[in-house]
This record gives structure tokens, C-alpha cells and sequence, in this order.
């Protein structure tokens, strides 16, 4: 991946722009001076010893968000089977570990003292002194992929792999890309201090902003060798960090660059970055399920028990082949997230399943939740849409565990 650090130009001015650049080498980990270990990197001054805590050795599900606490003496992962770890002060109010649901996102109140975890069809669950305030009640076009509380607590915005956005309590809805078609994917969500704008950030490092949220630059997909996988910002909100999986930091306003994990190998994806409050630290949160290097092309079983990358069937039934997805195309294929236009093939079981008769409607079809395997890192859900019948209110949505290797 190519290491640019680029600096918007705008209303920020050179003076800030030097003192951020400056930070004292004695402050700054031995994993900024690129030597990263564990699964935790951290970036930056911490105060409390903030930047020497370790996240957990190993999990059962990969890291899919990272919060910090109000001051930046802590943190807190959510991994994809809704487990929460802590770290530093971040207190534990709770998890949604073995519910069975896959989680996308985590975002923690003002005072620290709670959170929000959301999976991937915009379920919400509230810890500590976090509120619930809804959950999306509607068929979506595209699976949830973040979660950002808004500065009172009283609020929250959901963000969806097509750059809709949903708001709940007093968060203000300012405008999504619901009814734009993106490049690629939208990966994660940022909201501004003051909780009247948000960004949106694409695996193609394209970001988008809305309400009072400043666009401060983007990152061209033709730069990156492994697509971004969440964006991050401090308590000025004149800048974002954006993050890639290979570990490559790319900064745009104000905010400072600390460093990267992008010019040494990773044993493991990163898969999420969060920020001290000052905007003098970062942490990067890799994946440690298994020993699977960064995947830059997952697989997934399509014709059941036979890895494939970008197949043109997926058998979804893979006992009796009942239901399939075939005469697939894809539109686009990254490390979280793939997906594709095609036909759901399946067994009406009219008089018998033995004898059919199948039925067959278009659909589309998204890929999620890569895993370490076996076989390398394959997709094991797979959620699909297809227009409903006469009289129906709308689309019909599926979701299905995909056969996965040991």
C-alpha cells in the first residue's frame, strides 16, 4: 500500500498542522517505530500507560470494532459473536457472546460507562448505562456495518453497506448514500463532536460526509493494496483517520499521523482503528482468530466443501442441494464484504421435496463474516434480497451460515 500522508487545505492552519507532526520519540511505542506485536498496535502519546495495554491472545470470532474510553485510558473490542473485551479502564457492562447473532459494531456512551453493540441487520443491544432506543424494524437493501453514539447518549446512527443511515433517539438524520450506487462498500461510520454530522468511509478509502461533518479529503482506490476498514476521528472533529487492513494509516485535516503497521508484515487483518480523545494516539485492533495472513482475496465454499473465489454458484442446502444461488456476477469482492447479482434457486416441496418442484427468483446477494479456516479465510454468512410476491409489503431477505472448512 502506498504511504501518503495528505493534509486538506482549508480553514486549519500551518502552524497546527507542524505542531502535530512533531511528537517526541521517546513518547511514541516501539510498535510505532515499525516493530508491531500483539494483537493491539499502538500509535502515538498515551497517557496512563494506555499504549502498552494488551488486547485478548486469542478469540473465537474476529475483532469487528473498537471504541475508547472518554480519556483515553482504555478501550473496548466487540468481536463478530457480540464477546466484548476490555482493556485500561473500559469497564465491562455486559456482551452478547454465543446469541447466536453476528455483530458489525460497538459504540460507547459519554460517560464510559455503557455501550451499544449492533449486528448485522441493525439489532441493537444496550449495556450499562447505555439506552436502547430501537433497532431497524424494515427489510434492508444491504447488511448494517457500524454503530456511532451521539455526544448525550441519547442517540444513535446505524450505517449500511449501501451508505444508508438509520437514526434513533436524538440523533439527526443529515443525508446517506442510500440511493447512490457506490464503488464498493461503505466499511464504517464516524460521527462529529457535536453530533450534527457523520462520515461515511468505503473499502475504496472514499469518504463521504454529511450535516456539519467536513470533508477533508479521500483516500483513491488505485493507491490501496488491501481495501479500509473503518474510519476514526478525535474530540475536534477536524479530521478523520482512515485504516486498512494491511495496517496503513492514512490521515486527512488536522489530525496527526503517528505511524503505521503498513511498511511490515501482519500475522493477522487489522480490523478496526480507534483514537484517544486528543487526537495523540490511535490503536489499531488486528484479528487473532487462528494463524491466517492478511486475506486479500476470501474464499468461500460454492459448490459446498470446495473453496472458490468469486463462484458462480453457492450451494446453500449443501445435504441435498435444495437451494442454491447461481449465475452469479459480482460487483465487488474485498476482505469483509463481497457482492453480487444473481438468481435463488429452490425447492417448493409442492407434494414432496423429493419431487420439486424448484422455483427461481433474481437476487442479490452479500457475502460477510470472513473466518480463518483451514483452507485460508472464508466467508460464512451470506445474506440475500429478492423482490416479494403479489401483495407482499416488500423485499424478501435471507440469511444463511455457510459451510465453512474445520
Amino acid at each position: 500500500m502506498r504511504r501518503v500522508r495528505r493534509i486538506a487545505t482549508g480553514s486549519v492552519t500551518t502552524g497546527l498542522l507542524v505542531a502535530a507532526l512533531f511528537v517526541a520519540p521517546s513518547a511514541i511505542p516501539a510498535s510505532a517505530q515499525g516493530a508491531p506485536a500483539g494483537p493491539i498496535l499502538a500509535y502515538g502519546v498515551f497517557s496512563g500507560g494506555a499504549g502498552n495495554l494488551e488486547g485478548p491472545a486469542v478469540l473465537n470470532e474476529p475483532v469487528v470494532g473498537m471504541s475508547p474510553t472518554p480519556d483515553g485510558e482504555g478501550y473496548w473490542l466487540v468481536a463478530s459473536d457480540g464477546g466484548v473485551f476490555t482493556a485500561g479502564d473500559a469497564p465491562f457492562e455486559g456482551s452478547a457472546a454465543n446469541s447466536g447473532e453476528r455483530f458489525v459494531g460497538m459504540s460507547p456512551t459519554p460517560d464510559g460507562r455503557g455501550y451499544v453493540l449492533t449486528d448485522n441487520n441493525g439489532d441493537v443491544k444496550a449495556y450499562g448505562d447505555a439506552q436502547w432506543l430501537g433497532s431497524v424494524q424494515q427489510s434492508l437493501n444491504a447488511p448494517i456495518v457500524g454503530i456511532s453514539e451521539t455526544p448525550t447518549g441519547g442517540g444513535y446512527w446505524l450505517a449500511a453497506a449501501d451508505g444508508g443511515v438509520f437514526a434513533f433517539g436524538d440523533a439527526r438524520f443529515s443525508g446517506s448514500m442510500g440511493a447512490t450506487a457506490l464503488n464498493d462498500p461503505v466499511v464504517g461510520m464516524a460521527s462529529t463532536p457535536d453530533g450534527t454530522g457523520y462520515w461515511l468511509v468505503a473499502s475504496d478509502g472514499g469518504v463521504f460526509a454529511f450535516g456539519d461533518a467536513r470533508f477533508y479529503g479521500a483516500e483513491g482506490s488505485t493507491s490501496l493494496d488491501v481495501p479500509v476498514v473503518g474510519i476514526a476521528t478525535d474530540k475536534y472533529g477536524d479530521g478523520y483517520w482512515l485504516a486498512a487492513g494491511d495496517g496503513g494509516v492514512f490521515t486527512f485535516g488536522a489530525v496527526p499521523f503517528h505511524g503505521s503497521a503498513g511498511g511490515g508484515p501482519l500475522t493477522h487483518p487489522v480490523r478496526a482503528i480507534a483514537a484517544t480523545p486528543d487526537g495523540a494516539g490511535y490503536w489499531l485492533a488486528e484479528s487473532v482468530v487462528g494463524p491466517t495472513p492478511i486475506p486479500t482475496q476470501p474464499q468461500v465454499d460454492g459448490g459446498c466443501y470446495t473453496p472458490e473465489i468469486e463462484p458462480a454458484t453457492i450451494g446453500l442446502a449443501c445435504a441435498d442441494y435444495n437451494a442454491f444461488l447461481e449465475n452469479l456476477q459480482w460487483a465487488y469482492w474485498s476482505p469483509t464484504l463481497a457482492r453480487a447479482t444473481g438468481t435463488y434457486v429452490y425447492n417448493a416441496c409442492a407434494a414432496s421435496c423429493a419431487e420439486g418442484p424448484r422455483g427461481s427468483v433474481p437476487a442479490t446477494v452479500w457475502l460477510t463474516q470472513p473466518v480463518s479456516t483451514s483452507a485460508g479465510v472464508e466467508f460464512s454468512h451470506a445474506h440475500w434480497q429478492y423482490p416479494g410476491g403479489t401483495g407482499s409489503p416488500g423485499p424478501v431477505n435471507l440469511d444463511e451460515t455457510l459451510f465453512t472448512d474445520p
